[in-house]
């Protein structure tokens, strides 16, 4: 494995599709951060999405993002200067929870790919006319997740789209089964309690347990 750095941002996301899962990073600490992302990443999740809530959270970025095999991103993005920050850090995605659509062309200048938030038929549709590498459909899990989902993409043709927010073990066969390219995931496997007792094992148990889960989909395995 190598590190994505100058691969374009075609490349990068069809690396990230292949994989289906990226593991959500959100920590009250960068220690905290560098660790959770060891954890996943040895678990088989190569795909981390660095919440810039977090503090310093840019400067995780820049310490993950030359890891061998990894492909670190920026998530929660809601302003330009948060756009900035992470693309100087190296990020070669960002993540917006809402249509913020001006972040296309950021991703764009910088050779990243843009992942930008929607949640009906009509908003889906037109983040992604507006150039979206990918359409983030947000939030899921409250609406009734898979059945939600079957319902709203019900009358849209196929479109690269990633669902993030109540994805555990238990429901991920669900979500594969619907044409949804990404998943992320979040607190299901970088446990807050786990972390906050410095203990990472059970999270790279998680991670492996919800690739070998997509293997087993994808007939890998």
């Amino acid at each position: 494995m190598r590190s994505d750095k100058g691969t374009s941002p075609e490349a990068v996301l069809e690396g990230m599709i292949r994989r289906r899962l990226l593991a959500v990073i959100r920590t009250k600490t960068p220690e905290q951060a560098l660790a959770a992302a060891e954890a996943v990443a040895a678990g088989g999740i190569l795909s981390l999405e660095v919440s810039v809530t977090m503090p310093d959270a840019d400067q995780v970025i820049k310490a993950l993002a030359p890891r061998h095999g990894l492909t670190v991103g920026a998530g929660g993005v809601l302003s330009k200067e948060q756009a900035e920050l992470a693309l100087q850090a190296e990020a070669r995605f960002l993540v917006s929870p809402v249509g913020d659509i001006s972040l296309v062309p950021l991703c764009r200048e910088a050779g990243a790919v843009s992942v930008i938030g929607a949640l009906t038929p009509t908003e889906i549709l037109a983040v992604h006319r507006a150039g979206a590498d990918v359409v983030k459909i947000f939030p899921v899990d409250p609406l009734g997740g898979p059945r939600y989902l079957r319902a709203v993409l019900d009358p849209l043709p196929p479109l690269p789209l990633m669902v993030e927010g109540g994805v555990t073990l238990e429901n991920l066969p669900d979500y594969l089964g619907l044409p949804i390219r990404l998943i992320a995931l979040g607190e299901h496997v970088v446990v807050p309690r786990l972390v906050a007792k410095g203990v990472y094992a059970p999270i790279t148990a998680r991670a492996r347990d919800l690739v070998l889960l997509v293997e087993k989909r994808q007939g890998k395995r």
